[in-house]
């Protein structure tokens, strides 16, 4: 699927939930969140990384700020059973988007959902919109909101 097929599914998903969502495109893309960070000129634990995960019943959804690193066992003490990494597949699966773009919500089945606390201590934040060259601001109250997300410590603080 293009980029521009999955940025604008994920607008149109985003709209049904009542969202507005004004994506930003980098014509040099934002693998990273580093990368997304610089190109949108905010800091690095302004990047909402929407980290899918599989767990004992299915995927779940780390929403990690960008400068921590997820730490899998805290996350498996939290959801009751071992997680791991989804793969590139298993991810497409669970939300609907690769890896690299993947959106903090709006998936084909919602998704059990926790937030890292780092992201609550800004107003506003950036996630991706569908593709790796897009990302959306929104505020961390609504993303919480959004995404049903518990705010836990499931990170490694770099």
């Amino acid at each position: 699927m293009a980029k521009e097929d999955a940025v604008s599914r994920f607008c149109a998903a985003a709209a049904q939930l009542s969202i507005e969502v004004e994506p930003v495109r980098y014509p040099d893309g934002t693998r990273t969140a580093a990368e997304a960070a610089a190109a949108i000129g905010c800091e690095l634990s302004q990047i909402a990384k929407s980290l899918v995960c599989t767990g004992p019943n299915g995927a779940v959804l780390a929403l990690t700020a960008g400068h921590n690193r997820l730490d899998l066992e805290k996350l498996s003490a939290i959801v009751g059973g071992d997680v791991r990494m989804a793969t590139p597949d298993e991810a497409r699966a669970a939300s609907g988007y690769a890896i690299g773009g993947t959106p903090p919500f709006a998936y084909p089945v919602p998704v059990p959902t926790w937030i890292d606390p780092a992201l609550l201590a800004h107003e506003l934040v950036y996630a991706a919109a569908g593709a790796p060259d897009a990302c959306f601001p929104i505020t961390s109250a609504e993303l919480q909101q959004i995404t049903g997300a518990e705010p836990v410590d499931f990170v490694v603080s770099r």
